[in-house]
C-alpha cells in the first residue's frame, strides 16, 4: 500500500511514546503539518510532551527510521491507517474524540450496513455465554458482521459464534495487534485472521493491555457498528459503557433480559426498562433493524429423530441448559462408561452438540 510522506510523518506522531490523542491534536493545531513538527523537535513550545514523548520522535524522525518502522509492521502482517487515508472509516468522523490512527490485521473494513456489536461481562454466567454465541451465530448465518472486543466472556462467545455460523468477525482491541490477550485467545486470533475477519485497534505494535485502555476502545466498537446488544454487565461495566457511547453516537441499543436478582443482568435490564428492545433471539435484532424477517411459525418444524430410552433421558436432560459431563452423569445417573458411549453417539448423529468449556448442548 503505498504512503504518502504526509502520511508516513502522521503516523511517526502519532506512534510516538507516550503521544495521546489530545497531545495529537494540540500540535496539529499548533503546527498544522506533522512535516513541520519533525523539522521543530527543538521548539521550546514542545516541552508540554515530555522528556520521554519527545526523545520518542526524536528516534522516530532519524534517517531511515520511519521507513524501518512501517517495513516491521509489513512484516508482522500489520498496515496503518490515518485520516488521511482514502480507507478511512467514515463512522469516526462524527464522534467524540475520534482515533487518529488505526492499526489493522487481516480483510479491511466491512462493507455495508450490516455490522452489530454483541458485548458484555468477563464473568459472564453459563447463560449469558450460550446467549452471545448461539445470537451471533444466528446473525452471522443472515450474513450480519459481528463486532466485539475479544475480551473473556461475552466477547469471546460472540467471535466464536459468529465464526461457527460461517460469519466475518471483527475484534477491537484495547492492545496492540501483535499482543495475545487474554493469551487463552491465541486460536481464535488466528482463527479470526483465517476466516477473512478483521483484528483493528488504536495502539502501537507491543503495546500492553492497560486497563484505561479498554473503555476508550469500546468507542471504536459502537462506531462501527449500526447496532449493539448487550448480553450482560453490571451497572457500570464496560458492556454499559459501549451502550452509552452507541446512543451518543446514534446507534441502535438492544438487550438480553436476565434475572432480576442476577448481578450481571442489572446492565441489561435497566437498559429494557429504560425502552431498549429486548433480544430472545437473532430474529428480534434483525426485525428491529428491519434486515430479515423470522420464518413463518408453521414453517419451523422440530426435527423428528429416533431416541432409544437411555438416548431420551440425555435429550431431555438438555431440553432446557446445556450441561456438563458431570451433571449429565448426576441428571441422567448413567455411569462413566455408558454417559461416554451415549454421547458419541448421539454426537455423531448430529443430535447434541459439543459447546466451548466441555459442555453439551441439544440440536433439536
Amino acid at each position: 500500500m503505498e504512503i504518502s510522506n504526509m502520511e508516513k510523518h502522521w503516523i511517526w506522531l502519532a506512534s510516538a511514546e507516550d503521544m495521546t490523542g489530545r497531545r495529537f491534536y494540540q500540535l496539529l493545531a499548533q503546527y498544522e503539518d506533522p512535516r513541520e513538527i519533525a523539522e521543530n523537535l527543538g521548539d521550546p513550545a514542545l516541552r508540554f510532551l515530555g522528556e520521554k514523548c519527545l526523545a520518542s520522535l526524536r528516534a522516530g524522525a532519524a534517517p531511515g527510521a520511519m521507513d524501518a518502522m512501517l517495513e516491521s509492521l509489513e512484516r508482522s502482517g500489520q498496515r496503518v491507517l490515518t485520516r488521511l487515508s482514502p480507507d478511512w472509516p467514515e463512522a469516526f468522523d462524527g464522534i467524540v474524540d475520534p482515533p487518529h490512527i488505526l492499526y489493522l490485521a487481516g480483510e479491511g473494513f466491512p462493507q455495508g450496513d450490516r455490522q452489530t456489536a454483541v458485548v458484555g461481562s468477563r464473568r459472564a454466567s453459563r447463560d449469558g455465554l450460550r446467549a452471545a454465541r448461539e445470537i451471533s451465530e444466528g446473525l452471522a448465518r443472515e450474513g450480519v458482521t459481528v463486532l466485539s472486543g475479544m475480551a473473556r466472556g461475552i466477547d469471546t462467545q460472540a467471535h466464536v459464534g459468529c465464526l461457527d455460523g460461517g460469519g466475518r468477525t471483527v475484534a477491537v482491541l484495547g492492545c496492540g495487534l501483535d499482543v495475545v490477550y487474554p493469551p487463552e485467545n491465541r486460536a481464535l486470533r488466528d482463527r479470526i485472521l483465517s476466516s477473512g475477519g478483521l483484528l483493528v485497534g488504536e495502539y502501537a505494535p507491543g503495546t500492553p493491555p492497560v486497563s484505561g485502555h479498554f473503555p476508550r476502545r469500546n468507542r471504536l466498537i459502537s462506531a462501527l457498528s449500526q447496532a449493539v446488544i448487550v448480553v450482560e454487565g453490571e451497572r457500570t461495566s464496560g458492556a454499559m459503557i459501549t451502550a452509552n457511547l452507541a446512543l451518543e453516537q446514534g446507534r441502535d441499543v438492544f438487550a438480553v433480559p436476565g434475572s432480576i436478582y442476577a448481578p450481571m443482568s442489572v446492565g441489561p435490564n435497566n437498559l429494557i426498562r429504560d425502552g431498549a428492545p429486548p433480544i430472545l433471539s437473532h430474529w428480534d435484532l434483525l426485525e428491529g433493524m428491519h434486515w430479515g424477517n423470522r420464518p413463518a411459525r408453521n414453517a419451523v418444524k422440530k426435527r423428528q429423530v429416533e431416541l432409544s430410552p437411555q438416548e431420551k433421558r440425555i435429550v431431555d436432560a438438555l431440553a432446557i441448559e446445556e450441561k456438563s459431563f458431570e451433571e449429565l452423569a448426576l441428571t441422567t445417573g448413567f455411569t462413566t462408561a455408558e454417559l461416554n458411549s451415549l454421547l458419541t453417539i448421539l454426537e455423531l448423529r448430529g443430535i447434541i452438540l459439543k459447546a466451548p468449556g466441555q459442555m453439551f448442548r441439544s440440536n433439536l
